[in-house]
């Protein structure tokens, strides 16, 4: 017959499993409810929320599991992902966009370049622009660009 260990539980020694397994429940719910439909949206910006909803990070050249974690909303409920407003090339080749913004996100308002391999259209399994637009999600922690959709004709 086994013997049984009889001491206590320490309950204290376990508070900060707890707290991180609360704040992950958090964090999954806020950002399941991110993206939802508003009323009065056009199905055209329903789409394109659904898109950013399921829209999951190409490995690209970064250190990371190919589409494991969400390109949008990385910060809870602060918008992070964009249609682009313009787009240029640098004159070493490199492609650089602009958000579209709108004034409640100026922070994103700058030019931002297409790197590190995470363009779609280089992906082995690329998602298409829901709307025909180019797409662009911005990691605000560091300003770089983490997922980019390019839009019909780009």
């Amino acid at each position: 017959m086994p013997a049984y260990d009889k001491r206590p539980i320490d309950w204290l020694g376990l508070l900060p499993v707890v707290g991180i397994v609360i704040a992950a429940l958090v964090f999954f719910m806020t950002v399941g409810h991110a993206h939802e439909h508003q009323a009065g949206e056009s199905e055209e910006q329903a789409r394109v929320v659904q898109f950013y909803r399921t829209w999951l990070r190409p490995k690209g050249d970064f250190s990371i599991t190919h589409r494991f974690s969400s390109c949008c909303y990385a910060m809870g409920m602060q918008q992070d992902c964009f249609p682009v407003e313009a787009s240029r090339r640098r004159a070493d080749g490199v492609l650089e966009v602009l958000p579209e913004t709108g004034p409640d996100h100026k922070q994103f308002a700058h030019w931002y370049p297409i790197e590190h391999g995470i363009a779609e259209n280089l992906q082995p399994d690329p998602r298409e622009s829901p709307d025909g637009r180019s797409h662009v999600c911005i990691a605000e922690w560091s300003q770089i660009v983490v997922c980019y959709v390019p839009g019909y004709g780009d």
